[in-house]
């Protein structure tokens, strides 16, 4: 018997989405932000939407649901993975959460590992900075001895 909580044609989307977050904070997952794409995609002949969930943990999990309901494809992180419970989706759910579960350590050190560029004013150097900072600090003695010797020639010598 098919249990399927996805019926996106004929606009129960948000019930549908407010339905799988229940079920996936349930399982022990905390669904941070969910979102069901506006258009159609089609690949295989398949007509779907695509339906993202975002976890607290940084995971990400998308199904592509095909118009009837049916889940046609699960992806975890980018990576598609199968399912034993295709027709019932409270245990695909539950399922998912579980390798979450067990995912969730690699995911993390995949995510240590991820470089992030930095920012153009963190690239320079500090042997040029070093460079500026000292060339800045002359400029200021310069003109702080220019000041000194000009309110010397206005100050009345006694």
């Amino acid at each position: 018997m098919k249990s399927l909580i996805f019926d996106l044609d004929k606009g129960g989307k948000d019930r549908a989405l407010r339905e799988a977050q229940r079920l996936f904070n349930r399982a022990g997952a905390v669904v941070v932000t969910s979102e069901v794409d506006a258009g159609l995609a089609r690949r295989a002949g398949v007509s779907f939407r695509n339906v993202h969930f975002t976890f607290a943990d940084g995971q990400r999990v998308t199904f592509a649901v095909k118009l009837t309901g049916d889940v046609f494809e699960v992806r975890l992180n980018g990576k598609a993975v199968p399912l034993r419970n295709q027709d019932d989706h409270a245990k695909a759910i539950g399922e998912i959460a579980e390798r979450m579960d067990t995912a969730r350590g690699a995911f993390q050190r995949a995510l240590a590992k991820v470089r992030v560029p930095l920012p153009p004013s963190i690239r320079v150097s500090r042997v040029s900075m070093l460079e500026t900072l000292t060339a800045r600090r002359d400029d200021l003695r310069v003109a702080v001895e220019q000041g000194r010797a000009t309110l010397a020639g206005l100050t009345p010598a006694a």
